[in-house]
């Protein structure tokens, strides 16, 4: 499958690019319909879920091949374990990489385990809780960082972003000079494109098997878009 480009206009005539690599299928879905995809995905065609989610990690990481300075931020649920794999393939690459962990780690999925597991192995000085005593180091990393990797919340997101979440999301607003989000912009609704209190203002976005609605209908928090192909059936 190719790779095509489309310009989209976006809300007072701000325009922003949005890449299909490897997507035949430029309409929009919901977070429904992703959730179902995923399903069907490792249910019905037995595709294990980490695969997807490796798959996930190389595409982002291709997308980052401009970039040497990271702080990646990551929440526990799938959406992070995209952002540990994400870090594993940069930190094996050499590149510069500090992970902050925000939420308990023994509460995550199974493959947000897996790939922490890993990393706790492979490079564990780059991972750093997110707490109040952590939090001058994170917002220092931030200023420092090409691109701060936005990996806290996906698609699955549908309740106000309060605590720390909030704190960490505002705090990436005001202090990374690049900002790049995982699948979604955290905090931003998938279907509506509002803000759930508040989300990450990304300058770019990566999102997997389909364009979302929300990014659709918040050009100014998605930025530009690149849709990737993850191995997900049609």
């Amino acid at each position: 499958m190719d790779t095509f480009t489309m310009e989209a206009l976006t809300d007072e005539e701000m325009s922003r690019s949005v890449i299909y690599r490897g997507v035949d299928f430029p309409e929009a879905i919901s977070r429904e319909m992703m959730r179902e995809a995923d399903r069907r995905a490792v249910e019905d065609f037995g595709i294990p879920s980490i695969l997807l989610m490796e798959n996930a990690a190389l595409a982002v990481v291709r997308e980052l091949e401009n970039y040497a300075v990271f702080a990646i931020v990551c929440g526990t649920g799938s959406n992070g374990g995209d952002g540990l794999a994400i870090a594993r393939h940069l930190c094996i690459q050499g590149r510069d990489v500090r992970v902050y962990l925000i939420g308990d780690p023994s509460k995550g999925n199974a493959d947000f385990r897996t790939n922490l597991k890993i990393m706790n192995k492979l490079a564990p000085e780059v991972l750093h809780s997110l707490t109040d005593e952590t939090f001058e180091d994170f917002t220092h990393a931030l200023r420092g960082c090409e691109t701060c990797v936005d990996a806290i919340f996906g698609t699955g997101l549908n309740r106000p972003v309060e605590g720390i979440y909030r704190r960490t999301i505002e705090a990436i607003n005001q202090n990374a000079f690049h900002i790049t989000s995982v699948d979604m912009p955290s905090g931003l609704d998938a279907n509506t494109g509002k803000l759930l209190g508040t989300a990450v203002h990304a300058h770019k976005t990566v999102t997997f098997h389909r364009m979302k609605q929300g990014l659709d209908l918040a050009p100014r928090v998605s930025g530009d878009v690149t849709v990737v192909h993850i191995g997900i059936p049609a």
